[in-house]
């Protein structure tokens, strides 16, 4: 899976659909180019003011993506793991396999309610 660097990118996620577990949040979305998956990191002052921790919990999350099963993940969708504060203390084996499960659960979203955006009626 590629990363996802940009911020309007994590921007446009934010507007597809939501998997929640204990340890994080799942945003995805159906991207245009069918051909890959794109993964993001985000964790908030919220969780934590240190920033020593913060890269912590983000280390924990990249290795447990690096390690996990992923390979059942549907291409062409563009994912945002938003980090809580558990995460942090919790055992390594749980996050990968919640982090497992909400990729698979938010792959296998409806593709009509994944790509649209918030339409206001008029």
């Amino acid at each position: 899976m590629e990363r996802l660097k940009k911020r309007r990118d994590f921007l446009k996620v934010q507007k597809g659909r939501r998997v929640h577990t204990g340890l994080f949040s799942i945003q995805a979305l159906r991207q245009d180019d069918p051909a890959q998956s794109r993964l993001g990191f985000t964790v908030s002052k919220r969780v934590s003011p240190s920033a020593v921790l913060r890269n912590r919990i983000r280390r924990r999350l990249k290795e447990a993506v690096r390690i996990g099963d992923h390979g059942v993940v549907a291409t062409g969708m563009d994912f945002v793991v938003v980090a809580r504060r558990d995460s942090l203390t919790a055992p390594f084996s749980r996050i990968t396999q919640e982090l497992t499960m909400a990729l698979r659960k938010a792959a296998t979203l409806p593709p009509d309610t994944a790509s649209a955006p918030n339409k206001r009626l008029p």
